[in-house]
């Protein structure tokens, strides 16, 4: 390895280590934003250790084929300690600020959405369902209104039917009837 291979690397370690605190700050922010529960921390701080040490193997296999040296991990913590003696405190009250806008832009475009998709498309059925429902009302209407005047011949044979077959059905349960009320009648 040649010296300009070392300095790179160190150089790319700072930047890692610059990188690693703004994403913990991030992070920071990001749960005392969205309410993490405390019992979720330990295993979000473990995958934020876990995606820290791929980005850190990745970086190390572009710059120096993925020898890990006492450099390393100086460029790291040089990065890491830079990062949160001079940024820290103003990337926070800027993250918090970013989370806030994204937050702004999210609540507008949904409400976006809502106005050119999911209205129109509610809106549409209402209008289809009552256009449905008045054409139904208007068919059911029209059928019993023909079925009425197709019945109006039959309606005197269907009167006399009812009454031969009324008479035939219900005549002696009637007469038990008239006997049985009339004798309520007498009592009273």
């Amino acid at each position: 390895m040649n010296t300009a291979m070392h300095w790179t690397t160190i150089g790319a370690m700072i930047l890692l280590g610059l990188g690693m605190g703004l994403a913990f700050d991030a992070y920071r922010v990001a749960c005392g934003r969205f309410d993490i529960r405390r019992w979720m921390l330990p295993g979000l701080d473990f995958l934020y250790w876990v995606a820290a040490t791929v980005a850190a193997f990745q970086i190390l296999l572009a710059s120096n084929f993925g020898e890990v040296r006492l450099y390393v991990f100086l460029g790291i913590g040089i990065g890491v300690t830079g990062y949160f003696g001079l940024f820290s405190p103003f990337m926070r009250k800027l993250v918090a600020l970013l989370y806030a806008w994204a937050g702004t832009l999210c609540k507008w475009l949904w409400k976006a959405a809502r106005m050119l998709l999911i209205v129109p498309v509610f809106w549409l059925v209402r209008t289809v369902a009552r256009l449905l429902d008045i054409l139904f009302i208007v068919a059911a209407a029209l059928l019993l209104w023909i079925a009425k005047l197709l019945m109006k011949p039959f309606a005197g044979i269907g009167r006399r039917i009812g009454q031969g077959l009324g008479k035939r059905l219900f005549g002696p349960m009637a007469q038990k009837w008239e006997k049985w009320w009339a004798r309520i009648r007498r009592k009273s």
